[in-house]
């Protein structure tokens, strides 16, 4: 039994409250007073603190010094211990565009955990940016590796990934893109919209066929204009298409993150890190095939102007968008938890209700991390809590 001093959901909250726990998922949900006629159960007590459901990463790149493109199934399961002390519970590795040797052996070094339980964050598949990806938006990728759209390709790619591919980035402006955006669906694999040039109309046509979430809204993509408001106009239009966040406000100004939770639909959007130098000290880092310059809150290539990824955790990006951008408690744990869990199809991941599963992570009253479990069990406790 796990006592709380709130529960907090984007559905519901409960101040003293209850969690029960049995064989890793939530038996029940009680007020402290019912939990306590029980003296046969393990009590642990967090009743001065927040319990919230696991958070979600769906889009993180390295933390501590790993990456997903390191190519190496111990990275992965460094960054899956790393995640777990700041909340995250569940994460989707992803990949960008590089040498397609490189490519296959990350895509395979992540597929060979696919059955193995980790010390740390659960591992729910991998997400691509590219390769089908526009040149004039590059981010912080490297063109010459980007490929106009092609089954094929796309195949040898699906297949490397043993079917844990659950994302795939796509520009909607590149020949052949529409057919492979039909077809990569058909596979089973979500289309996301992003390093694009599209205007409004090559928008407008891969939403049409099926593409539904849009990576990283508002970076690496053409700017909204009053004439062709373009993918970022597309995206916020649509009440079916989700976006992608990265609340670093670094990325995005606090009046950019407002805006889009004023536009879009409370569960459509998604605060994601798309980190890739989480935890490291300011300085160089060669991480996987780059050299990153770490510099106050951002993470850029040598040049010293480009973002490469960035160096947010999701416990950071809550307090952001709680006490910096003024978004309410309960929304944006809903951009961490339950939307990513739909988006990726995960039913039993994001809330906290009977018959799910047990991932939680207690917060203290600053919205700092306290613990997290993860199918019950204890994983991660800070330490002068312990």
């Amino acid at each position: 039994m796990i006592i709380a001093g709130k529960i907090y959901t984007p559905k519901i909250r409960i101040s003293n409250g209850a969690i029960l726990v049995r064989d890793g998922r939530i038996a029940a949900i009680k007020t402290r007073r019912e939990s306590k006629a029980d003296r046969s159960l393990e009590i642990l007590d967090f009743s001065e603190d927040i319990i919230v459901p696991g958070f979600i990463d769906m889009h993180i790149h390295g933390i501590s010094g790993a990456c997903t493109a390191d190519a190496e199934p111990k990275s992965i399961e460094k960054m899956s211990e790393a995640l777990v002390r700041h909340g995250v519970t569940s994460f989707l590795p992803a990949l960008h565009s590089c040498d397609p040797d490189l490519l296959t052996r990350s895509l395979k070094a992540i597929a060979s955990l696919r059955y193995r339980q980790l010390k740390g964050a659960r591992l729910l598949g991998i997400y691509l940016e590219g390769p089908f990806v526009s040149p004039r938006k590059p981010g912080a990728m490297n063109e010459k590796y980007f490929k106009n759209p092609s089954r094929e390709l796309f195949d040898e790619i699906y297949n490397s990934s043993d079917g844990m591919l659950k994302l795939m980035t796509v520009a909607p402006e590149l020949p052949g893109a529409i057919p492979l955006i039909k077809y990569i669906l058909s596979r089973g694999v979500r289309v996301a919209l992003g390093h694009t040039d599209a205007g409004y109309e090559a928008a407008r046509a891969a939403i049409g066929a099926g593409a539904s979430h849009v990576t990283h809204l508002f970076n690496a993509m053409r700017i909204f204009h009053h004439r062709d408001p373009g993918i970022v106009g597309a995206a916020l239009e649509d009440p079916e298409v989700s976006v992608e966040l990265i609340a670093d406000l670094v990325h995005l100004s606090s009046t950019a993150i407002r805006l889009t939770c004023m536009l879009k639909p409370k569960d459509k959007v998604v605060c994601i890190t798309d980190a890739l130098a989480a935890e490291l000290s300011e300085g160089i880092h060669q991480i996987a095939d780059r050299e990153i310059l770490v510099k106050g809150d951002a993470a850029y290539l040598m040049d010293g102007k480009t973002l490469a990824g960035s160096v947010l955790t999701l416990d950071k990006a809550l307090r952001n968008l709680v006490f910096d951008v003024g978004i309410p408690l309960e929304d944006a744990l809903r951009f961490m938890t339950i939307n990513p869990a739909n988006i990726l199809g995960e039913r039993d991941l994001g809330e906290i209700k009977v018959g799910a599963r047990a991932d939680l992570t207690v917060l203290d009253k600053s919205l700092r991390v306290v613990a997290a479990f993860i199918d019950g069990v204890l994983i991660y406790r800070r330490e002068h809590d312990s």
